[in-house]
């Protein structure tokens, strides 16, 4: 009896220590360890160097180790998928781009639901598409490019860096929006669509100011539109899409930050601010126009808003131009 007694209070006591040590391991300051951050995409591109920019100071605030982890794939599906099932505990990040919002209406089946096994931390910033045509084709304004595209139907044409990129989904819109009839051309990538837009075998292309406006000054390209909300200070004489009548045209791709869902709302805040003041930085702000990028920034509930509304313009453009990928 004696035994068994002493069995039981031991077991209690050791109960009562677990008690009180839990509410210590509950409070411990995150992080506490480093944080990994998934890009979905290969390294050297504006994705991954964007985010290597911003996780650099975020590591500076948090004063610890964010490791950048390159996991391509599947247009981003491959990085994507390993952080919307890792545990939500906010040591495993993932910044996207605007596939990730358009994947959903691409393709029929996907190892996990982007739009709720993932959430929103933080906006980096908003990536303008410059518009541009071959400088060897007649028009010199997007109202001039509109009537050539509706009177030389067979000419008609836009690349873009595949099937499914936000280049071509961009260019649909316009094409649909303006009511105009055009063939998509997809390249691997718009380097080698470069030669074809110069010489005028492709008529004109949505990309980044920062691939683009080279050429532009170089004669090689004409810059038709930027699709800011404003006019690009690397590009101050090119119009914007709403100056020229398509206000709906707005936007382009964007960047930012996501955690898995359930991670704890209080360290979703304490990243989203962090990151807010990362980009707000002077050196990181600097760095991001200079990439192409309009800086945003902004709460998970604000990101998460975005990233919905984007779902579904993108949606109905997908479902409009019958695109389907496997």
């Amino acid at each position: 009896m004696r035994s068994t007694f002493r069995r039981h209070l031991f077991a209690a006591a050791l109960g009562a220590l677990a008690l009180a040590a839990a509410p210590a391991r509950a409070q411990e300051p995150y992080p506490a360890k480093p944080i990994r951050v998934v890009v979905p995409y290969t390294p050297g591109g504006v994705s991954d160097a964007v985010t290597r920019l911003v996780m650099q100071k975020l590591a500076e605030r948090l004063k610890s180790p964010v490791i950048v982890d390159n996991q391509p794939g599947a247009n981003g599906q491959v990085g994507s998928g390993q952080v919307a099932r890792a545990t939500p505990d906010g040591y495993t990040l993932l910044v996207v781009v605007a596939a990730h919002a358009i994947n959903p209406s691409l393709y029929s089946h996907m190892s996990y639901a982007p739009l709720k096994d993932l959430t929103g931390v933080s906006q980096f910033g908003h990536i303008p598409l410059l518009v541009v045509s071959s400088a060897q084709l007649p028009p010199a304004n997007l109202k001039d490019f509109v009537a050539w595209a509706k009177a030389n139907p067979r000419n008609a044409t836009f690349a873009s860096s595949g099937t499914g990129s936000g280049a071509q989904l961009s260019a649909e819109l316009f094409a649909q929006t303006a009511g105009v009839a055009m063939t998509h051309v997809p390249y691997k990538g718009m380097a080698p669509a470069l030669p074809d837009l110069f010489s005028g075998q492709v008529a004109m292309a949505f990309d980044s100011v920062q691939t683009m406006m080279p050429h532009v000054k170089a004669g090689k390209l004409r810059a038709l539109a930027i699709t800011s909300a404003r006019r690009w200070p690397a590009a101050p004489d090119v119009p914007t899409m709403a100056e020229q009548g398509y206000p709906s045209l707005t936007g382009g791709s964007w960047i930012g930050l996501l955690a898995p869902a359930k991670t704890p709302p209080a360290i979703l805040k304490k990243l989203s601010a962090e990151t807010q003041a990362a980009i707000d930085s002077p050196e990181v702000h600097a760095k991001l126009i200079e990439y192409g990028i309009d800086p945003v920034g902004g709460t998970p509930e604000q990101f998460d808003t975005f990233i919905q509304s984007e779902a579904k313009r993108w949606a109905d453009v997908v479902k409009k131009a019958n695109i389907r990928l496997e």
